[in-house]
């Protein structure tokens, strides 16, 4: 086979995950950004809350394509849970780009039965809280 069928993620499906996350950040009663990029890490729908810090809306599309190109939640650990050594975080960033890979949590993949169709990237709350408000994001993409 030289071809494999694939999914791609669709402004509906963006939209709900934009929506699911504005309302999980309202709920916990924090201003965040919000970047959606396809799989190659590339923007698809983005939304800055009133009030949000504009260097938030460069760390969320910097987290989104992070957790887009490596299919994997950012942060220091890796899928299995261990913790990322410091140089081997900085040889990533080198070695992708700034811009395109960050070590910060806040960046999720989107998954649709197996397949990354792209990620969330959340930023302006303290990390782990972004990683939660992201989640909403999917949760909500995967019951719709």
């Amino acid at each position: 086979m030289k071809a494999v069928p694939s999914f791609k993620l669709t402004q509906e499906g963006s939209d709900i995950i934009v929506n699911a996350a504005i309302e999980k950040a309202k709920e916990l009663k924090q201003v965040v950004s919000i970047a959606v990029v396809d799989a190659g890490g590339h923007l698809f729908a983005f939304k800055r809350m009133t009030n949000g810090r504009t260097h938030n809306t460069l760390l969320a599309l910097a987290k989104a394509r992070g957790a887009a190109l490596t299919t994997a939640a950012t942060g220091k650990t890796n899928r299995e849970g261990a913790e990322i050594p410091d140089h081997q975080v900085l040889a990533q960033t080198l070695g992708v780009g700034p811009g395109w890979f960050i070590s910060i949590e806040g960046g999720i993949p989107i998954t649709l039965e197996g397949q990354c169709i792209g990620a969330v990237g959340v930023s302006g709350a303290p990390s782990a809280v972004d990683r939660q408000i992201g989640q909403a994001g999917i949760d909500a993409f995967g019951k719709a």
